[in-house]
């Protein structure tokens, strides 16, 4: 599978998730990462009265040493990781003579508590000091600039399965689509008069003007989406892109409740996070996501005069 920018923006986001996470879920989480990241990464299990000896992971031959906090709610949370940090420390350097990195990774805030707790320690044990050691802070997004983005296709599965598009549709598909909108070369056709996106249904969705005025822009390539999918070789193409575009849409919407957001994350899944620097790539974005938008497999359409149903989109999936 060709792994895109769109690709790597959804597992961002299901990084993102795990990462909210609290206590014990967030500690796993964190293990599995350093477990795919570093070949020799061993996490020692705790027994009897030893415990772990502060220890939740020792990487390259042991000269790199994890010590991992999930925020727990309802703590206080500032002073707590202050000691977390002095006493993970105390007991590593006590038990482990091995290790020259130390690394707390974290999801909770750093505030100045916890700050001056590691750079006590920094100072402490700097290059002038008997044992130095390269003491540093590990936030999720570190995670993920340093280790998890890195990863190829293979290995982001094994730790998110179940991607969207890779037992059924691949969004891949679409790059040859896009590039197809795109290109200069082509003159707009026009069949009949292309009319606006219903109102009833923006207002419905409460869609901002922004993502209207986007929306009839990218109308106006809906002929050649049709042609497009016309000339596919592949005749079930178009319903089984309609079938994933839904279900990206109800993902993105149990990540947030905000329209203009889940529109946003869909264009995103079409064209990869920077489409909006390239205004041709931008315009194509918006032409399939209001394709799809206009063929009633995103957002909801509203209920007609009979109201006898609550809100319906795809009803056919």
């Amino acid at each position: 599978m060709l792994l895109t920018p769109n690709w790597r923006e959804w597992y961002h986001f299901r990084h993102q998730q795990a990462c909210f996470e609290s206590g014990t879920a967030f500690e796993d989480y964190v293990s599995k990462i350093l477990g795919l990241f570093h070949d020799d990464f061993m996490n020692p299990a705790p027994s009897g009265t030893l415990g772990d000896g502060g220890c939740d992971g020792l990487a390259e031959s042991g000269t790199i040493f994890y010590a991992c906090y999930g925020q727990r709610p309802g703590r206080n949370a500032e002073r707590e990781l202050a000691n977390k940090i002095k006493t993970d420390f105390a007991r590593g350097f006590a038990e482990w003579a091995t290790f020259q990195v130390w690394r707390f990774v974290t999801n909770a805030q750093v505030g100045p508590l916890a700050s001056r707790a590691v750079m006590d320690l920094q100072q402490a044990y700097g290059p002038a000091s008997a044992r130095p050691i390269v003491i540093r802070v590990v936030k999720p997004e570190d995670l993920w600039s340093k280790m998890v983005s890195e990863y190829d296709f293979a290995t982001l599965n094994a730790l998110f399965p179940g991607a969207p598009g890779v037992e059924h549709v691949e969004l891949a598909d679409l790059l040859p689509l896009l590039d197809s909108l795109g290109s200069t070369d082509q003159e707009l056709e026009f069949v009949g008069e292309v009319l606006p996106v219903p109102s009833d249904k923006m207002d419905f969705n409460q869609l901002p003007e922004a993502s209207r005025i986007e929306f009839n822009a990218g109308r106006l390539l809906a002929p050649r989406i049709e042609r497009w999918y016309e000339e596919s070789s592949d005749p079930n193409l178009a319903d089984r892109h309609a079938k994933r575009f839904r279900a990206l849409y109800q993902e993105a919407r149990e990540v947030t409740g905000k329209p203009a957001e889940i529109l946003e994350r869909l264009y995103v899944f079409v064209a990869g996070p920077n489409f909006r620097m390239d205004g041709r790539r931008a315009n194509a974005a918006f032409s399939v996501v209001s394709y799809f938008f206009d063929g009633c497999h995103i957002f909801e359409t509203p209920v007609d005069d009979l109201g006898d149903q609550e809100t319906s989109s795809a009803a056919s999936d």
